[in-house]
């Protein structure tokens, strides 16, 4: 989700609002609520930290990737494109791979299908069809001299006791 900047001035005044009125002993959770902040009580030590390592100012508590995915960024989307544009049945777990060697960025295989599909390069679902210009494969021929041993001829063998009936001897 991209915010303006505008909202991103206002979510990071509303963190400051938060952080100095609980300062003053009012309850988090209440402040939270009025403040319309969607952040958990966990986060509010680090957004505490980060404001005094700012020097106690607004702009320490800006959103700092700008709602912009960190690990799908421009670079890595046009390396994708061209590698489906070379091989078009390049799979997400080879491109995962080629994206660490090349800019040692570690993408999870389900976050590669989502950018494939959101730039419509995905592989179509299901087993990959064969060409029309391949022959189809040809069955090797086999010797079965050798079938005999496993079935044996009708009658071999047999006792005449099928299905737990007594022997007719």
């Amino acid at each position: 989700m991209r915010y303006t900047p505008a909202e991103r001035e206002d979510l990071a005044r509303r963190k400051e609002q938060w952080i100095l009125r609980i300062e003053q002993g009012e309850d988090p959770k209440r402040v939270r609520r009025e403040l319309h902040l969607t952040l958990s009580l966990k986060t509010l030590p680090r957004l505490n930290h980060r404001y005094r390592q700012g020097g106690r100012k607004w702009q320490a508590l800006l959103e700092r990737r700008h709602g912009i995915a960190t690990k799908g960024t421009p670079e890595v989307k046009a390396f994708v494109a061209k590698a489906k544009a070379k091989n078009p049945q390049v799979t997400a777990g080879a491109l995962v791979g080629q994206i660490w060697e090349r800019f040692e960025i570690e993408i999870s295989l389900n976050r590669m299908n989502e950018l494939l599909r959101a730039a419509g390069l995905n592989n179509p679902v299901g087993r990959p069809k064969l060409n029309p210009a391949d022959p189809p494969p040809k069955a090797p021929e086999r010797d079965v001299d050798y079938a005999g041993a496993f079935f044996p001829p009708r009658g071999a063998g047999r006792t005449g006791r099928a299905r737990g009936r007594a022997c007719r001897c």
